[in-house]
């Protein structure tokens, strides 16, 4: 462990810290350089994937109000914690500072005191998380009025640009979860059968993914014998002639990788062996062009090439960036689908997912996460995209 002598000005070691001390002071140096650059002079986080990329806090209510307060000078941040999630913040988070919010506190009120003691309250420029699932629009607008003569901008999609690239440590974490995530399908692989229930396909997902170290997803996980596409089990028992389209992911220290798979319940009809080898060919030739300095436009227009014909069977996002998540999504901040201008980097972990739905009743979908390195696209996936029938 680290002398406390060498930490960092505000830091303390923290037993469950996903990576080191070090990386943690890169990533907030980033930010800063972001901030100087942009002209933003304090940011108020309150999206768990940000705090918790920039601060290691790892919590689990994540609908409380918390939020990392970052000063674009170099004095050390300052986590508002909810009661509830203390010891959670005694186990992952190495910022010193960490002040308590009750939840009968008025949020907004406690936040701005705490400004005030640290001599932030005069920031002329603010970022916000505007496009956060996690800030209400009650908070958001009574921090603009609190903030009264400051302009607050929305920090999220820049946030989420900062944390694309990945570190060797955050690839680790993402080659474990995709391995999860395969030893998750598989189970549901092998439990499909007439006469079984969509619920046993889960439940045998389910077991596989926590006995190997999965965690909880910020997405449910798929099973749809229906062809409703982002269906969950209700019970209904598989016959002759249903097609399984399974999602899970596996998540490691909050790193999601996701996997899908389509499994048929009897020998497939040539419309289903059609399909197959439409999304099948999407798949391998999508993931072949993600490679440095591709862009989202050229693999999306890639994609609806090989899915012409079938336009109304697509759903327009053919996969995401896989990134840290918390409910209600899994998705990051780079999409592949239309007026996503990013540009591929090594070191990104993006999900490639171009299936088919509404077919007759039946989604086909086969998808894996692909990590681009210099030297082309790496699956970290390792089931294989074979048409299965049982």
């Amino acid at each position: 462990m680290t002398e406390v002598t060498s930490l960092p000005k505000g830091a303390r070691i923290a037993p469950r810290m996903a990576v080191g001390i070090e990386e943690y002071q890169q990533r907030l140096a980033k930010t800063r350089d972001w901030m100087r650059e942009n002209g933003v002079d304090l940011l108020i986080l309150t999206q768990p994937e940000h705090y918790n990329w920039l601060s290691g806090y790892d919590p689990t209510s994540v609908f409380y109000h918390q939020s990392l307060i970052v000063g674009v000078d170099d004095e050390p941040p300052t986590l508002l914690c909810n009661k509830a999630e203390v010891a959670l913040y005694e186990e992952t988070c190495w910022v010193e500072d960490m002040r308590v919010v009750w939840t009968h506190e008025d949020q907004v009120a406690r936040t701005m005191e705490v400004l005030r003691e640290r001599g932030l309250d005069r920031a002329a420029r603010v970022g916000l998380n505007l496009m956060s699932y996690h800030l209400r629009p009650r908070f958001a607008f009574e921090l603009r009025d609190a903030l009264a003569g400051a302009e607050v901008v929305d920090v999220t999609q820049a946030i989420d640009d900062l944390r694309l690239v990945k570190s060797p440590a955050e690839i680790d974490y993402l080659r474990r979860a995709a391995h999860v995530a395969d030893l998750g399908v598989t189970a549901g692989i092998n439990a499909i059968r007439e006469g079984v229930t969509d619920r046993e396909v889960m439940a045998a997902i389910q077991h596989a993914t926590a006995l190997n170290g999965g965690e909880f997803p910020a997405y449910p996980f798929l099973v749809d014998a229906r062809g409703t596409l982002h269906g969950t089990p209700i019970g209904k028992i598989l016959r002759a002639g249903d097609t399984v389209y399974m999602e899970v992911s596996g998540v490691v220290r909050r790193y999601h990788c996701n996997i899908s798979r389509t499994v048929l319940v009897g020998e497939p009809t040539q419309k289903l062996r059609e399909l197959y080898k439409i999304v099948k060919g999407a798949l391998d030739e999508a993931t072949d062009a993600m490679r440095p300095g591709a862009t989202v436009g050229e693999i999306v227009d890639l994609v609806a090439r090989l899915h012409s014909g079938y336009e109304e069977n697509t759903w327009g996002r053919f996969g995401f960036s896989m990134e840290i998540a918390y409910p209600p999504i899994w998705i990051g901040g780079l999409s592949l689908m239309k007026g996503d201008d990013h540009v591929l980097e090594p070191g990104m972990v993006i999900t490639m997912e171009p299936g088919l739905s509404y077919a007759d009743g039946a989604t086909m979908m086969l998808g894996n996460n692909v990590l681009i390195t210099e030297h082309g696209p790496e699956i970290l996936n390792n089931v294989p995209s074979d048409l299965v029938w049982k």
